[in-house]
């Protein structure tokens, strides 16, 4: 449990008043620049293909758009040719339990993309989740306080997006708690910011951006949070009228500060998709997804979904939005991108669990809702775009049997013969290095097993990662976001990462932070959805260049009650600008930085004081304006 800073009774003398106008507050400078619905099945999948398959991708570029610096970021990053997730039906320590039918979901999605895959029987029972990206799964995005329609920016914390997955959250027949504001004062229920009496430190979320810094980023080499040390978010707690979500709550947290309210500490126990949730595919190549399939689900025939989302795919009049069609803030206007589009688009194929072979689709079979509201499915229409990676173009096309899809299915019994039906267990990872290259990258080497049982091979290899300075057991770390990344199957060409002769391979992690202790724990899973433990290592990245260690406790952010108030922010500009080009200037600042915490702890709880502090600021900012 962490503890808070005890409260120093002081009041703001006027030296403090000088250091204050010497320094900032808050955070250092950018980088860089519902309630359940009963919905009716979907239509029925067409006619199926041959029985065998050939998955090739098309030419051309993997989207409509340019790649962003996130999928530049690491050339080492996997092109996710191999499966980026496999949900196996049992326990690992239970194999034999498992069912004699390995099922594989092949699809090409563009980058950045939203995306789950479920199965359901012919007549709309929901069977099992297969797959699902960790922003919806893990990081709660569904589930988390704000408004739904709050304007967004890169690993923005407020706002449920509650119309990311509509299709499958509904059908899945499952509700959680609403997450809803920890913060009380009916002043900020709808802001973004001036939460931070009831915040703690964020482990993956950053404060919404600018537009301009929002584009900065995505177009700089790194992306990372500005500041994220001075970052710190409200994390919720549940509705006190019983109000509930179709989504899970967040469950990456693993430290329960006393700002936060008593009821994060069980988001975790409310989200199980720990075992089907995989990173988001960077959508360079075809991937797929490997299950088994547990006997009692082989006795009639199954249909495969899978829907896709991405935000800010506008087409057409329909799903075209401007930054007044969302919930503006009207105190930080200046902050928020537009990220409404098209909604969610769903495709589905009907297959046979005991006939082998491949069925596919390259029609859609209909969109989600635009808001959320329930799971229903449209008939496609004219106002979806399918082309240029939008639309049902999310779903690239690829080759099978010399016929374009976008979705297909391959089914594999296993036989007496098949490596799949024999395995107890899988080597474990022999050694694991990191090594920070930068504040936002880390290199892990590892040793993987020279041989695997049978004829099996290694196929992909899952990175969990989380900034902790306590040691993290295996279920925390399984929490923490994570990394996928392909491996080479034998004799393949242009796949994911290659195994060296001596079993080592290196992969880089990228989008963490400065001065950050971290720790990463690696397995891998088979081609036949084996997975080995967990293997732990730890670094500690280096700090951002001019990042300034800013946290709640210094003056001006206590008195205006955000991190990045444009009068904060104001002043940061002026310590940045000014006071750091001199040394009288970043003496003062270090004499700050050594005092501010101790003289805005009486601020945070008295109102009174933030006045009187804020009267002394006002006409400060105003003097150090250009």
């Amino acid at each position: 449990m962490l503890q808070p800073a005890p409260r120093r009774a002081r009041l703001c003398s006027l030296a403090a008043g000088l250091l204050v106008l010497a320094a900032t507050a808050g955070e250092s400078r950018p980088a860089a620049g519902a309630p359940q619905a009963t919905v009716p099945p979907a239509t029925a999948a067409g006619p199926r293909p041959a029985a065998t398959a050939r998955l090739d991708a098309p030419p051309g570029p993997a989207s409509g758009r340019p790649p962003t610096a996130a999928e530049r970021a690491s050339a080492s990053r996997s092109a996710l040719s191999g499966p980026p997730a496999s949900a196996a039906s049992t326990t690992r320590e239970d194999p034999e339990a498992l069912g004699d039918t390995v099922v594989e979901f092949h699809f090409y999605p563009v980058p950045s993309t939203q995306i789950a895959i479920w199965l359901e029987r012919e007549d709309g029972t929901f069977v099992r989740d297969v797959f699902v990206t960790q922003a919806t799964g893990k990081l709660g995005i569904g589930n988390r306080p704000g408004i739904w329609d709050f304007l967004s920016s890169w690993r923005a914390p407020y706002g449920p997006r509650r119309s990311v997955l509509p299709v499958w959250a509904h059908r899945r027949g499952k509700t959680y708690p609403q997450i809803v504001w920890h913060d009380d004062k009916a002043e900020y229920q709808d802001s973004l910011g001036f939460h931070e009496r009831t915040s703690s430190a964020e482990t993956y979320y950053c404060r919404p951006l600018t537009p301009g810094e929002h584009d900065a980023l995505l177009q700089s080499d790194a992306m990372t949070c500005p500041s994220p040390n001075a970052f710190r978010t409200d994390k919720g707690r549940f509705a006190q009228d019983g109000a509930t979500s179709v989504y899970p709550p967040r469950n990456d947290l693993v430290e329960v500060s006393d700002r936060d309210h008593q009821d994060t500490a069980e988001y975790a126990e409310l989200n199980e998709l720990d075992a089907i949730t995989r990173a988001t595919p960077e959508g360079q190549n075809p991937t797929h997804t490997i299950l088994r399939l547990r006997e009692e689900e082989l006795d009639e025939a199954l249909v495969a979904f899978i829907e896709i989302n991405l935000e800010a795919d506008q087409h057409g009049a329909e799903w075209t939005y401007a930054r007044e069609d969302h919930y503006v803030d009207p105190r930080l206007d200046q902050y928020g991108v537009v990220w409404r589009g098209q909604p969610s688009v769903v495709y589905e194929v009907a297959f046979d669990p005991q006939e082998p072979g491949v069925v596919s689709t390259r029609k859609y079979a209909g969109y989600g809702s635009s808001d959320g509201r329930d799971g229903a499915v449209n008939p496609p229409d004219f106002s979806i775009a399918e082309s240029g990676g939008s639309g049902a173009d999310r779903l690239r096309e690829f080759e099978v049997d010399d016929a374009r899809v976008r979705f297909a299915v391959e089914v594999r019994p296993a036989t007496e013969d098949d490596d799949c039906s024999e395995i107890d267990s899988v080597p474990r990872i022999a050694a694991v290095e990191a090594t920070a290259l930068s504040y936002d990258q880390v290199q892990l080497d590892i040793s993987l097993p020279r041989t695997m049982p049978g004829s099996t091979y290694i196929s992909q290899l899952t990175v969990h990662h989380a900034p902790s300075i306590d040691e993290l057991d295996d279920e925390e770390m399984e929490a923490a976001p994570q990394d996928d990344f392909s491996v080479c199957a034998p004799d393949s060409e242009d796949c994911g990462l290659v195994l060296h002769a001596d079993g080592t391979v290196s992969v880089v992690i990228d989008e963490l932070w400065g001065d950050f202790a971290y720790q990463f724990a690696i397995s891998y899973a088979d081609n036949c959805a084996n997975h080995s433990s967990l293997v732990h290592a730890r670094t500690t990245t280096p700090r951002q260049p001019f990042q300034q260690i800013d946290t709640f406790c210094v003056v001006s952010t206590a008195a205006y009650e955000s991190s990045w108030h444009d009068r904060v922010t104001q002043l940061r500009a002026f310590r940045d600008q000014v006071l750091e080009r001199f040394s009288v200037g970043r003496g003062l600042v270090r004499s700050y930085y050594a005092y501010g915490p101790a003289l805005a702890e009486p601020l945070q709880a008295s109102p009174h004081l933030r006045a009187l502090t804020r009267a002394f600021l006002d006409p400060v900012v105003e003097a150090t304006q250009p």
